[in-house]
């Protein structure tokens, strides 16, 4: 998506100035011609000659959910307090400092300015509001709650926030053990070892197996770095276009499932994901297939996104809704329980929340269990590899000195 600047003149034959995002100038002419408009001149923003730093960084300036979250929870509190949609946009455009936010915050409030509705707006920068973003808005709208909605949103951003954070910060620390003990050994077989090997050569006595062991890795490390780098590249491009091969994709979001314990933790978050999307998405007047929809697309395991996609079609079919969910492998019995009640009782998304807040808990237990184990794990890798390495140093210093003395 590029961001264009336009000039065109209004029916009452105004000249009118603005930008847009879209593929292609086309693009950007059919939507100034749907409101109205009759188009002078479109060109891509920074296509002339003027040179601007800022906006060069700017266009790699990156938006952070954080920064959507405190957007939708300014303009929430904005609509209640009974400020008018575009001049709570207008407001908060004002108070953006990220400058590629704060031109698609512009651009959104012109078209609302303009008539266009919020949802549709919103609905022309995916990257940044995806699809149950613009789903929700589109009720609230209709609905008038839209600040109801938009503080659902932001609440459902919080949450989802919280736990990827508490994830990220509990292996944040193996992550670190790796790193060091990656640099300890890589410095140890480059820098200390290559020093002792002509002492070793010199003294022509024989060397202990660990020895020869890590002057093999030495050697093949200082010599062969480049094409160990190039075969390393190669797999990753492999990898990469295995995975977007769907059936290479499915293969591995399902061995990531049954992992032993990294598994367990992944497909909890993902239904504690599921749980909570569509109690947001029901509470707020979308319909369940419609919501299971939406669901489907923020569900990153593709395994998980087909069983919601076969349930969605067993529902359309008129089949019961808890049937397609006994019949589905990766939701729990507890899960499919809550469900039932839920269906019964008519009171599904509230339900749904429950199941995502029996969820949470268990997803911050599991993290514990998990840092729990790996810390020593990885306490105890590194420690063996360091002693390897010292071991098969000093056990050949231990012959030469026998050597002197004899």
């Amino acid at each position: 998506m590029t961001i264009y600047t336009y000039k065109a003149r209004n029916r009452q034959g105004e000249l009118i100035n603005g930008s847009f995002e879209a593929e292609d100038e086309r693009s950007v002419a059919a939507n100034l011609d749907r409101l109205g408009y009759s188009v002078i001149e479109v060109i891509p923003k920074g296509g002339g000659l003027s040179f601007s730093l800022a906006g060069v960084f700017g266009r790699f300036q990156c938006i952070h959910k954080q920064e959507v979250i405190v957007f939708t929870r300014q303009l929430a509190t904005l609509i209640h307090s009974g400020m008018a949609l575009s001049h709570g946009l207008a407001t908060i455009c004002e108070q953006t400092t990220n400058k590629k936010f704060k031109l698609i915050l512009e651009n959104v409030c012109q078209s609302v300015q303009q008539g266009t509705s919020f949802s549709e707006t919103l609905s022309r920068y995916p990257a940044v509001f995806p699809e149950l973003f613009v789903s929700m808005i589109e009720v609230g709208e209709a609905g008038g709650m839209l600040d109801k909605v938009l503080d659902r949103l932001a609440a459902l951003g919080i949450q989802e926030l919280d736990i990827s954070s508490r994830i990220k910060s509990a292996l944040m620390y193996p992550i670190v053990l790796v790193v060091v003990a990656f640099l300890i050994v890589n410095f140890l077989m480059v820098g200390v070892l290559p020093k002792f090997v002509m002492v070793f050569r010199a003294s022509q006595a024989s060397l202990p197996l660990p020895t020869q062991i890590v002057l093999g890795l030495s050697w093949i490390l200082r010599k062969l770095w480049f094409p160990i780098l190039v075969c390393l590249g190669l797999a990753g491009l492999w990898f990469r276009s295995y995975l977007r091969r769907p059936e290479g994709k499915f293969k591995f979001h399902n061995w990531m499932l049954g992992l032993p314990i990294f598994g367990k933790l992944y497909n909890k978050v993902q239904i504690s994901r599921f749980a909570r999307t569509l109690s947001a998405l029901t509470s707020s007047g979308i319909t369940l297939l419609h919501g299971l929809m939406v669901v489907e697309k923020t569900i990153t395991n593709v395994v998980i996104r087909k069983e919601i996609q076969n349930i969605r079609i067993a529902i359309s079919e008129g089949r019961p809704l808890v049937e397609p969910f006994k019949a589905s492998s990766v939701f729990s019995p507890m899960v499919v329980q809550m469900i039932s009640t839920g269906e019964k009782s008519g009171k599904l998304d509230q339900v749904l929340e429950e199941i995502a807040g029996f969820y949470d808990p268990e997803i911050e237990y599991t993290i514990k269990n998990l840092t729990a184990l790996l810390e020593p794990f990885m306490l105890l890798a590194m420690g063996i590899m360091v002693a390897f390495i010292a071991l098969s140093v000093l056990l050949p210093i231990f012959n030469l000195i026998k050597v002197f003395r004899g």
